[in-house]
């Protein structure tokens, strides 16, 4: 494997990461931050999220050969990078555990109930060891085909459910000082839970992308698309349900599924259509693994070494993920209440300074040019 990948399949993976948090957490968060302006909290969140996309795009454009690990050490001096790198890897192995906890929930929930937690949990571990460990071009062909699976799934869902939308669900939007701050309570925490989430594509090398010059197009329409689908998911959910009963359920676009029948044999067909957002969950997992195995080997350890952090690391995490998230509601008041000013504000404090330095290094080289140009 040559590990080139295309702008499109690096696309794709954002849309799979955008929406990697939704199901049965950020949903649900949002509905409870926002309430029935959960649509206007969603769109000015997407806007909101444009920067840090734009930011992940120009720091993605300096240094091209390098990941974000060794660009911050290119970047800045020895102990401020080695701080940086260590803040951007805990961040990492935080969306590695949540991921872990959400696809094993989500998994013992719908598919396979009465399954014991590790067990699954090991069972997905070892699918992420599989992925992940093959390198970026596996990662990118594995998003690509599961972006095209999760595309299709939504079209038969938009179709099948388009009859149940109810327009008086989600009026009247009402909007004054009080929700005026819910709703950018919840766009804030939408634009940290989706486009934030660009920064675990910072661990691939912009050289390793075939067709470069289209890159920074490519990644704002497939941005976009991510954004839409997150829209529309909640304008079917709040239109169908209503925002007072979309509240009660944990999982409100399974149980939109439900009202999907297309024989009379009492066959789940919502368990084959809720699919897709196990593959978003796993998405996450396997790029986060990646961007922590990326950060341990810059290190410049054995493979063997590398191999037994990466496998300690797995099972503190799934540890973790069980034990210290609590259950199911605890969980969610967790992320809820601590994810943005303790998680993402930092992270997007970090990210910005490494912009403004990228920022500086491209006057320093444009002007390093101009005098070589100049006494030439």
């Amino acid at each position: 494997m040559n590990n080139k990948v295309s702008s499109t399949q690096i696309s794709m993976l954002l849309t799979l990461i955008c929406l990697s948090m939704y199901i049965g957490l950020s949903d649900v968060i949002l509905l409870r931050k926002a309430n029935n302006g959960v649509l206007i909290g969603v769109i000015i969140g997407a806007i909101i999220g444009l920067i840090p996309i734009l930011m992940y795009l120009k720091i993605n454009n300096t240094h091209t050969n390098l990941n974000i690990f060794e660009k911050n050490k290119k970047l800045f001096k020895k102990p401020i990078a080695n701080i940086f790198n260590a803040l951007i890897f805990l961040f990492y192995l935080f969306l590695f555990i949540v991921s872990i906890r959400a696809s094993v929930i989500f998994v013992t929930s719908k598919y396979l109930q009465n399954t014991p937690f590790y067990f699954v949990g090991i069972l997905i571990l070892i699918t992420v060891f599989i992925i992940g460990l093959k390198g970026i071009e596996v990662i990118s062909r594995i998003s690509q085909i599961s972006f095209i699976i999760s595309l299709i799934l939504v079209i038969i869902i938009e179709v099948l459910l388009f009859h149940y939308i109810e327009i008086d669900n989600i009026l009247p939007i009402i909007i004054n000082k009080k929700y005026v701050f819910k709703i950018i309570d919840a766009a804030i925490y939408e634009a940290c839970s989706s486009a934030l989430l660009s920064i675990l594509l910072l661990t691939i090398n912009k050289d390793k992308i075939i067709d470069k010059k289209r890159f920074n197009k490519t990644f704002l329409i497939f941005y976009l698309v991510s954004q839409i689908a997150l829209l529309v998911v909640m304008f079917y959910v709040v239109s169908c349900f209503g925002f007072n009963m979309a509240t009660l359920f944990r999982y409100p676009e399974y149980i939109l599924l439900k009202k999907i029948g297309i024989t009379s044999s009492g066959l789940h067909i919502e368990n084959l259509l809720a699919f897709r957002w196990l593959l978003y969950i796993l998405a996450l997992c396997y790029t986060s693994f990646f961007g922590i195995n990326t950060y341990l080997k810059t290190f410049k350890i054995s493979k063997k070494t590398n191999y037994i952090l990466i496998i300690l690391i797995s099972i503190i995490s799934i540890i973790i993920a069980n034990t210290l998230f609590g259950n199911i509601p605890h969980s969610i008041m967790i992320i809820k209440n601590y994810y943005v000013p303790f998680i993402a504000i930092p992270i997007f404090i970090i990210l910005t300074i490494i912009f403004i330095k990228c920022l500086k290094e491209k006057k320093i080289s444009n002007t390093n040019w101009y005098f070589f140009i100049y006494y030439a």
